[in-house]
């Protein structure tokens, strides 16, 4: 291929990824389709509001899509043949009503070549207006924020274990409830996942998942974050005000992480809001009715914070309606295997490399105790996978256990060349594999950055600052 055609595709496939980027950030439901009506483009909102992912979406046509009843009209197919804008009401498989706009774009000669297609809710166009009208712009920018994060049909939960399965036909069936479901299980067993899970098999599946992780809410914003609060309740709130994350969660589902985090006076506001499924904003004398399903998580004995005094005993009793305990992985070793194979196959698509996991591999997988559960073992098989670039030897993972406690006996990362503190030697793999790629690439700065996933302007600057640390260093 001569070289001018090829530049042309780089820059074709580097435009198509920021136009991916772009419509990703974006809020509502936004697609292109050609004149014939099948699907080019489309930002995971669009198929989340039709019950399907968005890879099932991008290979789908209009027409079809209306034939199956995802939803009941296409103002796409009537912009491509009338050569106009044409705008209206549609209603999703969901029951999700949307205010569509479909624009088509033609060439010199009046063709058209492409239809942009945009929705937004019916509901905020017709009825609300004013304050109302804002809070539900609000709550719907909230619950966008954790809709793009949640891609279901990326984080599908691994059973090939008898003790899984049993759990996952139990988790089915309380799916289908509103009850209240404490899930239980050490760091990294998947607990957010199996919650998403929970949601996905429920009634309200098509309303939002929102997550939030107590741990992590600083202490001075917690009140605020969750409650929400009026213009003007503190200084430093925002001229507008701010729903809170339980009113973004509003005919959804709620989950609370680390709820064992929640600090004492919080945990009484909570147990008001479940007993009597209200909310008061900070700030404000209105208490706003509210419909969710709460889900939460812990890796700690909560019954046991109870006896000293560290947890509520009422709002432990308040939770406790389903818990759930998600056995650790080195009790499920099928799942181990299957979530290692996994992985192992995820990470050498993204890096582009042809490499195996052996025998004596399979078998340190074995053997270790896994105290991270699937987070450590995901973990190690990037690591893994990354390091075969260096021609390591399945040794790395008998590095992995002697990591764990035991003598490194054999001088491992010495013999590599790594050395120093952890920023360090990430510092010098990242350089390796840079330069590695950059020499597979023939030193063709847009095929290496479109290789490594990162933005050609991204590998200059890093280029730049590899070369200014060895002038350092002479």
């Amino acid at each position: 291929m001569p070289r001018v055609a090829k530049k042309t595709r780089r820059n074709y496939q580097l435009a198509k990824q920021n136009l991916d980027q772009i419509f990703a950030n974006l809020p509502d439901p936004i697609f292109v389709t050609d004149r014939h009506g099948n699907v080019l483009l489309s930002n995971s909102t669009t198929a989340l509001t039709l019950d399907m992912s968005l890879d099932q979406l991008l290979k789908s046509n209009v027409r079809d899509l209306v034939d199956k009843e995802y939803y009941n009209k296409s103002y796409a197919v009537e912009a491509a043949a009338q050569k106009c804008v044409v705008k209206g009401e549609l209603t999703t498989k969901l029951g999700i009503k949307q205010l569509s706009t479909s624009t088509p774009i033609m060439d010199e000669e009046g063709n058209v070549i492409l239809v942009l297609t945009t929705g937004r809710p019916a509901e905020s166009t017709e009825k609300n207006t004013g304050v109302e009208e804002r809070e539900c712009s609000n709550r719907r920018k909230r619950e966008m924020e954790y809709l793009r994060s949640y891609v279901l049909d990326k984080e599908t939960i691994v059973a090939e274990s008898k003790v899984m399965k049993q759990l996952l036909l139990k988790v089915h069936a309380v799916a289908q409830t509103d009850s209240t479901v404490v899930l239980n299980g050490e760091s990294g067993t998947g607990k957010e996942i199996l919650a998403k899970y929970l949601h996905r098999h429920s009634k309200r599946s098509g309303e939002a998942f929102i997550a939030v992780n107590c741990a992590t809410l600083p202490d001075h914003l917690v009140e605020s974050e969750l409650f929400g609060y009026e213009k003007g309740a503190f200084t430093g709130a925002s001229t507008e005000g701010k729903i809170g994350l339980f009113e973004a969660a509003h005919r959804g589902t709620l989950f609370l992480d680390e709820i064992a985090e929640l600090p004492l006076p919080l945990q009484s506001k909570l147990l008001r809001v479940l007993e009597t499924r209200e909310v008061r904003r900070l700030g404000s004398h209105i208490d706003r009715k509210l419909d969710f399903r709460l889900i939460v998580a812990t890796h700690k004995d909560l019954h046991k914070m109870t006896q000293e005094g560290s947890f509520r005993t009422d709002l432990f009793y308040r939770l406790n309606v389903i818990p759930v305990q998600i056995p650790p992985l080195r009790e499920r070793p099928e799942d181990m295997i299957a979530l290692a194979l996994k992985f192992f196959d995820y990470f050498k698509k993204k890096y582009d490399l042809d490499v195996q996991l052996d025998s004596d591999t399979i078998q340190s997988l074995y053997k270790h105790n896994w105290p991270g559960n699937v987070r450590e073992l995901r973990n190690v098989i990037e690591r893994l996978v990354i390091n075969s670039l260096q021609n390591y030897s399945a040794e790395f993972l008998e590095l992995e256990q002697r990591m764990a406690g035991f003598k490194q006996e054999n001088g491992y990362l010495q013999a590599a060349g790594l050395n120093g503190t952890l920023k360090e030697v990430m510092k010098s793999l990242e350089k390796q594999y840079i330069y590695q790629v950059l020499n597979q690439c023939g030193g063709r700065i847009g095929e290496t950055a479109e290789k490594l996933g990162i933005y050609r302007t991204v590998l200059y600057r890093k280029l730049r600052a590899f070369e200014q640390d060895d002038e350092k260093n002479k």
